[in-house]
């Protein structure tokens, strides 16, 4: 259940806000002693003066001391930086979620300025989010994090391909300098030229093998005519499990591209996510 993955978080803010409210408890009532002071008439002016010195030294104490426990966590995570990641979203209810990162760890988003109902099962992110607190061993997730915004990645099924689409599907040059499978999806960072108008593309997969028995897919590109005014680039992820669902173990996978100054073939292997 949700709290039990959020109780290491909650014990350490249940512990550390009370400090946090008595220092700022402290500061505010140090403000009101200093503005009653100054508008009370005393003859004694050198020592109000040197009373007033110390309420706002320690007004600057407090302060500082407010700071240095807010900025920083007891997992020496500054609350300052921020990590930019991608990954998928896991929807555990209505109003409950995590995102597994394509690097590994799992989020538990403890604090988020992204509304639940924006998000869907399996959506996948490009997330920025800030550390937390480490999860306890043994927990379902590895960080609790405050997610500061997550901005949803172009994802496309795999097109069957037949001659029928063929022109439809574009030949176009594109460059594909990035890519990798995690979480049953192939996910591309790709370069094109253009600027004036948007382009599709899409990952097809051929019904015949390679003649070493890879499975055959092209990356396709269609600029629909636009200029190549400027270098762009973008990033699509394709849903693999919807396609080798029978495949237990792996899979070899053969992938041509029309490179700007040749044709290109990427090789990998796709593992099912256990």
């Amino acid at each position: 259940p949700a709290k039990t993955r959020d109780q290491g978080y909650h014990a350490m803010y249940d512990s550390l806000f009370p400090l946090i409210l008595t220092l700022l408890d402290a500061t505010i009532h140090a403000i009101i002693h200093l503005s009653n002071e100054t508008k009370k008439t005393t003859s004694n002016k050198k020592g109000f003066k040197m009373k007033n010195q110390k309420v706002v030294t320690l007004i600057i104490l407090l302060l500082s001391a407010t700071f240095a426990f807010t900025s920083c966590n007891d997992d020496g995570y500054s609350l300052d930086k921020f990590w930019l990641e991608v990954g998928t979203i896991e929807k555990t209810s209505d109003q409950d979620y995590r995102i597994i990162l394509d690097k590994g760890p799992v989020l538990y988003p403890s604090v988020s300025n992204v509304p639940v109902r924006y998000l869907e099962n399996n959506m996948r992110v490009y997330a920025d989010f800030t550390i937390l607190q480490d999860a306890n061993p043994g927990s379902s997730v590895d960080h609790y994090v405050r997610v500061n915004d997550l901005q949803k990645l172009l994802t496309k099924p795999i097109v069957p391909y037949t001659e029928a689409i063929n022109d439809s599907l574009g030949m176009d040059p594109i460059e594909l300098p990035e890519y990798w499978i995690a979480n049953d999806f192939i996910t591309f960072r790709f370069f094109y030229a253009g600027g004036a108008k948007e382009h599709m593309v899409n990952l097809t997969k051929h019904e015949e093998l390679t003649a070493d028995e890879k499975i055959l897919l092209e990356f396709r590109h269609n600029a629909y005519g636009d200029p190549e005014n400027k270098s762009l680039y973008g990033y699509v992820s394709f849903p693999l499990k919807e396609v080798f669902n029978e495949v237990t173990d792996s899979v070899q996978l053969h992938i041509k591209y029309k490179g700007f100054d040749e044709e290109r073939t990427i090789d990998i292997t796709y593992r099912p996510r256990k």
